[in-house]
């Protein structure tokens, strides 16, 4: 097994900090290495360390500007650091090299719910979900822009599909709540 494979399966497993070790081992002998880069880069992010994600993350882009996800990535450190306007060029830069990434456009609707641009996130969610229609956490944050801008049955078709997706998570149950307070509202 190489070693890049090796990292994700303890990433996998949630041994972030092992597989952080290993990427940084890995990029000694090839420090420009596009998976270890982008891979590390996600360890420093679920290590509550986004200043080293960007760095990180940053040095993947420079020696592999078409590498997307990445740029998805750095957004999202980006983004960790409350630096909004960086994460947007992130995101945008990453949905130019591939129009569809299910990502880019998840993580760009939820910059614009943040700001309570509704109505772009909105965008950004359905076009997500038309790449990847089976993401709950999406089709919650669909419908919790619909509901915000008060588009109920909107809202209860993206609601209604997190919960169908999978009824035992935590976002299923916010559906649900949220499902319930529109029926409230339409009595």
């Amino acid at each position: 097994m190489k070693e890049i494979d090796f990292a994700l399966l303890l990433m996998k497993d949630g041994k972030i900090s092992a597989a952080k070790d290993l990427l940084a081992d890995l990029l000694r002998s090839d420090p420009q290495n596009p998976d270890a880069l982008f891979h590390l880069g996600m360890c420093y992010s679920r290590l509550d360390n986004a200043e080293r994600a960007v760095q990180t993350l940053s040095e993947c882009v420079r020696h592999h500007p078409g590498h997307a996800n990445a740029y998805v990535a750095l957004g999202y450190a980006y983004a960790l650091l409350r630096e909004n306007g960086q994460a947007r060029e992130c995101f945008l830069k990453a949905l130019e090299i591939e129009p569809e990434n299910s990502f880019a456009l998840q993580n760009l609707g939820n910059l614009y719910g943040m700001e309570n641009d509704f109505a772009r996130a909105i965008e950004c969610f359905e076009k997500s979900l038309a790449v990847n229609p089976a993401d709950q956490q999406t089709a919650y944050c669909a419908g919790y822009a619909c509901f915000q801008t008060e588009k109920f049955d909107l809202a209860e078709k993206y609601l209604g599909l997190a919960v169908d997706l999978d009824r035992s998570t935590q976002l299923a149950e916010a559906a649900m709540e949220m499902m319930r307070s529109i029926a409230e509202r339409s009595r």
